[in-house]
């Protein structure tokens, strides 16, 4: 479904208008810019997807009537309406085919760290919670996959988003968020691969289907 669909039928369970929600919900389809295929929910549409998402919007949102609506809770109604179960990140990587050019060895976060005040200057804490969120993924699943999260070209606009334009420090330092997370893409990848690049070896699963549509949820 459309963000602006989820969005209604939030409204449908929570009150207020289409416009309270529509940010979020936006924000778990963005992966579609990636690649225009169902794989492309295996970024966002889960339940790790739905706990980062909380990162950028917080634990609530105010609706239009004044209701506090948790964002837990649009997150799964999200899910549901888009997958026919609750997947884990584990669930769209069941299967995967990773790609013969993923490193065996990684750079720690502190060497990662290192090299961006050597290259801009600044403190160490400027960088380390950028590299730390590229490698939150690490636990989510078991296995290489977990480059498919974020290492990519379009992890490190979503870098972008969830840290803003530029990283600064009491100094008044600001280094483009944007060139840091490419950095750290191409350290840790020695490339920056489009998303899909990963997507293309998901596996896909008759779960990963839209679960529901506008004219089944009420809407049209």
């Amino acid at each position: 479904m459309h963000p602006y669909d989820h969005a209604r039928s939030s409204v449908k369970l929570h009150g207020g208008r289409w416009q309270d929600y529509f940010a979020y919900h936006h924000y778990l389809d963005s992966s579609k810019a990636a690649l225009c295929h169902f794989t492309h929910r295996a970024l966002k549409h889960h339940i790790e997807g739905v706990a980062a998402a909380r990162q950028i919007f917080g634990d609530l949102i105010a609706n239009s009537d004044g209701v506090d609506v948790s964002t837990e809770t649009l997150g799964r109604q999200h899910l549901a309406e888009d997958c026919r179960m609750l997947p884990s990140a584990a669930d769209w990587v069941t299967g995967f085919d990773p790609p013969d050019w993923l490193p065996c060895v990684i750079p720690t976060i502190e060497n990662l760290v290192a090299d961006d005040v050597r290259r801009h200057g600044g403190e160490a804490t400027t960088y380390r919670d950028l590299h730390r969120w590229f490698y939150d993924t690490k636990v989510w699943v078991d296995g290489p996959a977990w480059f498919l999260f974020r290492h990519h070209a379009f992890g490190v606009f979503e870098a972008e988003e969830r840290f803003g334009p530029v990283l600064g420090d009491a100094n008044a330092l600001n280094v483009p968020t944007r060139v840091v997370a490419e950095r750290h893409v191409q350290r840790v990848l020695g490339r920056i691969p489009p998303a899909s690049d990963f997507l293309r070896r998901v596996k896909g699963e008759r779960w990963m289907l839209q679960a529901t549509s506008p004219r089944k949820l009420g809407l049209d």
